[in-house]
Order: structure tokens, then C-alpha cells, then sequence
């Protein structure tokens, strides 16, 4: 299958400063990319370069199979973008905007207006002056305008920002929807790891230019389990810590009237059934594991290449 999008190698130089340094990556159909990392990490010059906003120092980038450098009219025919807040006509409605953008692209991108704005949720207030809207309906119409050229990559800054609760459980359906039905593969720069963590399938982390991690949601939710703690509340942690260390040769931490051991869930009732039977009462469970924001912060904290997201 060929990537959507193919970053080899990119490299971005601004005199003696190497601001994006050897990024590497490919997406392909469907996939739902996190591109995360502080600010001026790098994620903004790498995304004007798979725009061909910024012209790339070192490597490629090819976008459904076409070089942004050797084919640049094609390999951007296959692209949609939304920067921040969509830069659109306050006083003209939403459906007069969409239509003016879609002259750009023809007859075929006007026929598609009525099926984007079903997509997007936009059909009771397409009418309505751009005036009227809210921040998340901007924001679903800069998608829209996105859509008009019916593109394979979409490439999203910040999306939820600024979008109430609502808001951003309404935006990621609508990207789920983009990515499972149509196909379409989806960048989406944030600072929103939480969202991020329910949305992406894949998550990139950059940070000094460089791709300090990639990783699969998959692969990130598989390494969290691994790595996840519980909590047994009980009368005597100490003995209980005692117990299964003598019993399992598992290596706990007593926190108040709690002792705290590496389990996987399969084994709880395991552990439960023989604290029991060493006359230990146990008042309640607790899951503990690492969110997709602790990983982001510990890796940044230790920063260097790895295998691993933990």
C-alpha cells in the first residue's frame, strides 16, 4: 500500500540553526496522526513543509506517491488544511463562503457541498450568516472548506482549541467519521493530549526538530498496561506487602492504609483470593497507570532516542 503521506529524512536549516532535524514517518489511509511536542519544537515548520509553504533544506516528502518538490501541483492537489481559527467571510453565510471557495476548484467541488455539510453537521445552520456562529462551528466549517477538493491528507492546527466540552466531543466524532468513512488520513498538531488520546491511532512526539517518539495507540495502551499499578486499600498493607513478597516475589510500595504492586488485571483476583486467605480485609481497588500527558512530560524530562514511550 502506498503511504498517504511519506516524510524521509526532513531536515529544515535557518542559517547555522537546524530547526527540524532527520524527521521520519509515513501515514497511511485512515490513520488519525498526533503530531504533538512544546512549542518550537518543530511541528509548525514541518507541517509548512508538507504544505510547501517552506522550502525543505534536507529530504522528501511525497503525498500520494508525488514529491512536494517535483510534482508540487499534484502531490498538493491531495491536501486539505485548517491553520487555528478558518480564515473566512464574516458576512457572508456559511454556504455562500463554502461556495466561494468551491469556484476555486470547479463544478465537481460545487456538487459536493450539500454531502460536506451533512458530513460536518452543518445542515440547520449552513444558511446563517458566519457572524452567527460559534467558535466549534467555524471550526467545522473550516473543515468543510477543507473538504471541497475532496483531499486524501488533512492536516489540522489545533482543532479543539478553544471549543467547549461538547465542542470537542462533537469534533472528534467528526474527524472519526472523515477517517473511518471516507478514508481521508488526518494530522492533527495539538496541545490537547487527552483528546489526543481518544482520537489518534498513531502519535508522533517532536521535540529539539527531532521525532523523539512514534508509536501506535495500539502499541502506547499495550506498554501502559504493562506498566500499571493497583492499588489494594486494606487494614494491614505492611503484612500484605510482606505476604505476597514472600508468596510471589513481587515488589510492593506501602502508601498509608494502602500497598500499591504491579499487576496485571488478570492476576487481581489471584492477589485478592490470598490476602483473603492470610486474613486480610481489603476495602477497595484502585487502577493506577499512566496517561498519554505523564508519557509526554517523562519523555521530554529525559529526552533521547528510544524504543519506548515509558
Amino acid at each position: 500500500m502506498i503511504p498517504v503521506l511519506s516524510v524521509n529524512g526532513l531536515t529544515k536549516i535557518y542559517g547555522t540553526k537546524k530547526v527540524v532535524s532527520n524527521v521520519t514517518f509515513s501515514l497511511y489511509p485512515g490513520q488519525i496522526f498526533g503530531f504533538v511536542g512544546p512549542n518550537g519544537a518543530g511541528k509548525s515548520t514541518t507541517i509548512r513543509m508538507i504544505t510547501g509553504l517552506t522550502p525543505i533544506s534536507k529530504g522528501s516528502i511525497r503525498i500520494c506517491g508525488y514529491s512536494i518538490e517535483r510534482s508540487f501541483e499534484h502531490a498538493i492537489s491531495n491536501v486539505g488544511a485548517v491553520v487555528e481559527i478558518p480564515q473566512l467571510y464574516p458576512y457572508m453565510s456559511g454556504l455562500k463562503n463554502l461556495k466561494l471557495f468551491a469556484g476555486f476548484y470547479g463544478k465537481s467541488a460545487l456538487k459536493r457541498i450539500p454531502e460536506i455539510v451533512k458530513l460536518v453537521g452543518m445542515e440547520n445552520r449552513i444558511k446563517d450568516k458566519l457572524s452567527t456562529y460559534s467558535l466549534g462551528m467555524k471550526q467545522r466549517l473550516g473543515i468543510a472548506q477543507a473538504l471541497l477538493n475532496k483531499p486524501k491528507l488533512l492536516i489540522l492546527d489545533e482543532p479543539t482549541n478553544g471549543l467547549d466540552p461538547n465542542g470537542i466531543v462533537e469534533m472528534r466524532n467528526i474527524l472519526k467519521v472523515l477517517a473511518e468513512k471516507e478514508n481521508i488520513t488526518i494530522i492533527i498538531s495539538s496541545h490537547n493530549l487527552a483528546e489526543l488520546e481518544h482520537t489518534c491511532d498513531v502519535i508522533g512526539l517532536i521535540n529539539n526538530g527531532r521525532i523523539i517518539e512514534y508509536k501506535t495507540m495500539k502499541e502506547i495502551n499495550s506498554i501502559v498496561e504493562s506498566k500499571q499499578r493497583i492499588q489494594f486499600i486494606c487494614n494491614y498493607p505492611n503484612y500484605a506487602a510482606l505476604t505476597l513478597k514472600q508468596k510471589y516475589n513481587i515488589t510492593s510500595k506501602v502508601v498509608g492504609n494502602s500497598v500499591i504492586l504491579p499487576l496485571k488485571e488478570a492476576n487481581i483476583a489471584v492477589v485478592v483470593s490470598y490476602l483473603t486467605y492470610k486474613k486480610v480485609k481489603i476495602y477497595g481497588l484502585k487502577k493506577i497507570q499512566k496517561s498519554l500527558e505523564e508519557l509526554y512530560f517523562e519523555l521530554l524530562n529525559n529526552e533521547r532516542p528510544s524504543t519506548s514511550i515509558v
